[in-house]
């Protein structure tokens, strides 16, 4: 029997579905600010400005002191603090510890980018489920954040991060890269690299401007000026067009003026003006899609830093800046969009007609309305794929709080091949806005492989050996490659049989305990077992033993109750 959806799809019907949303504070979602690793007064004040998201601080070296040995009680502790108060986080991963590099503590290059790749997918598949973004490493275009290369960067930083988050939290967003806007850290050559080589790993673009004389307008002259030489950089909005970025989502994630410099008067005008710019009714820059402020608080007295819209412990008094953050977010109009849910398949026929139902939350302050030419827009990469725009059924109004149900209509090609398949939320005047939906699908004649037994999960002595193994069916022939967090494995003195269906590890200690998957290859492409959890039985657990095993590309978003 076919689904409701295929039925309605089929005759060229959408529906769509009106119920409540979890999401709460929804006009604020657009709105964040930088915190660091706050504490419980300070998330209280977060929520007190009526701000939505906090960009907080995910430092490997604090986590991971000693080479496989884990303390998450910082960041299990945040992360219960700021869900209980219904904010949504972006974690920025970064900061290498001491044994992990021969460079300096916190800013060397990883002498091994397998130990940095493990520890996103540690870090991710932990909070699976409760990190809205991850982002990868805070500023690499600075000396002082960043000793290695643009190349080591994308090359050992960005990819096998992304890959490591993808693999461990498929609803999540992966944000990139986080650059300093300034000339002596070639911001311009950073980015373009970034997006050309690695924009296929990413959700969001995410930049960092401050501006010079402590003025709103420079950061939104900045972002979209013209270079005023030949030889000039171009200005942001540029850079994104030229890469093809354009459109899709552009975050700022640092920007602010100190009060001790400027003046409280002044660091609160700068707030409004710049939010103004940006989200008032005749906005300059409708498409930078969140802004993150820094700071939340100034830092411990005596500080050199006076950023924050409260000041320092103990007292976190409130500065004029507060207030302005605060009023502006009441009374804002703005537009955002969170995906829900939604079941685009990896593997389709050619030449068939596929539908894909999303939900949509309206997580904006305003009504998405059918008469207004509210849409889903939708696009693929490649001519020989159609799909067309989805518009809200004749009629209908999704106000905020509430969800909406549509279908997506894909036609495949005739022929084998692969797109990729992206959506965004569009308002009638044409602009996008919210979160991304990036899948990718392929359209072939073969069956994929059909996985018949997964690897199980397991605990061994100290000292033993292990044996993982799956069974697989396929038409075609089938290649096998183990992983181990992530990382691809290769045959040596503690592992045998990494390209075979039966995988051995010898003399099993805490570095090789952690999580074991498969992935299958044939001529249609590659599906990935469920992760097996492989742990010593005198180590103390890497993670709660009660943790439930995710099934590699299903579509999630917050699975955890809020």
């Amino acid at each position: 029997m076919k689904s409701l959806w295929s039925i309605l799809a089929r005759f060229g019907v959408l529906t769509a579905v009106i119920a409540a949303c979890a999401a709460t504070t929804v006009s604020a979602s657009t709105f964040g600010v930088n915190a660091h690793v706050p504490k419980e007064a300070v998330a209280d004040e977060v929520v007190q400005a009526g701000i939505g998201w906090v960009r907080i601080d995910f430092q490997w070296s604090a986590v991971e002191r000693e080479r496989d040995v884990y303390d998450w009680t910082r960041y299990d502790a945040l992360l219960d603090r700021l869900e209980a108060r219904d904010l949504r986080i972006y974690a920025g991963l970064g900061s290498t510890p001491a044994w992990a590099t021969s460079g300096s503590e916190l800013s060397g290059v990883p002498d091994d980018p397998d130990q940095w790749q493990e520890f996103c997918y540690l870090a991710a598949f932990r909070y699976r489920g409760r990190i809205d973004a991850w982002g990868l490493w805070n500023e690499p275009n600075l000396d002082r954040f960043w000793e290695g290369t643009r190349w080591e960067y994308i090359e050992e930083i960005l990819k096998p991060g992304a890959a490591a988050i993808r693999a461990a939290d498929p609803g999540t967003l992966i944000a990139a890269p986080d650059l300093a806007h300034l000339s002596s850290g070639d911001w311009d050559d950073w980015l373009e690299d970034v997006i050309r080589d690695a924009g296929d790993v990413i959700d969001v673009v995410t930049h960092h401007m401050y501006p010079s004389y402590g003025m709103a307008w420079e950061i939104t002259y900045d972002l979209d000026k013209k270079p005023t030489t030949p030889f000039g950089s171009p200005s942001v909005r540029r850079l994104l067009q030229d890469t093809g970025w354009w459109g899709r989502p552009f975050w700022l994630t640092e920007t602010g003026i100190e009060s001790a410099e400027h003046g409280q008067a002044d660091q609160a005008e700068f707030y409004e003006e710049l939010l103004e710019d940006w989200y008032g009714p005749d906005p300059e820059a409708r498409w930078i899609d969140r802004i993150f402020f820094y700071h939340m608080n100034d830092g411990p007295v005596p500080s050199p830093s006076t950023y924050g819209v409260l000041h320092g412990r103990p007292s976190l008094d409130r500065k004029s800046a507060f207030y302005a953050y605060r009023d502006f977010i009441t009374d804002a109009v703005v537009d955002d969009a969170e995906i829900i849910d939604h079941s685009a398949p990896a593997f389709v026929e050619p030449g068939e007609i596929v539908e894909i139902p999303i939900t949509l939350g309206n997580t904006g302050s305003t009504t998405w309305r059918e008469a207004d030419g509210a849409h889903l827009e939708v696009a693929i990469d490649s001519s020989s794929w159609e799909v067309e725009p989805v518009y809200l059924p004749t009629g209908l109004e999704v106000a905020p709080n509430e969800t909406v149900d549509l279908i997506i209509r894909l036609t495949t090609p005739s022929e084998a091949g692969s797109a990729i398949l992206t959506t965004r939320m569009t308002a009638g005047d044409g602009h996008p806005f919210g979160e991304p939906l990036r899948a990718t699908i392929a359209a072939t004649s073969s069956a994929p492989p059909e996985i018949l037994v997964h690897p199980r999960d397991g605990v061994v002595l100290e000292g033993r050996s292990a044996t993982l193994s799956v069974e697989a069916a396929s038409d075609t022939e089938l290649m096998y490659r183990w992983r181990r967090n992530s990382v691809e494995l290769g045959d040596d003195d503690d592992i045998e049989g990494s390209d075979t269906p039966r995988l051995t590890v010898r003399g099993v200690d805490r570095h090789l305990a952690g999580d074991y998957d498969c992935v299958i290859t044939n001529e249609a492409g590659s599906v990935v077992t469920r992760a097996a959890d492989l742990a010593v039985a005198d180590a103390s657990p890497r993670r709660p033993s009660n943790r439930a095993i995710p099934v590699i590309g299903t579509s999630k978003k917050h699975v955890t109750a809020r």
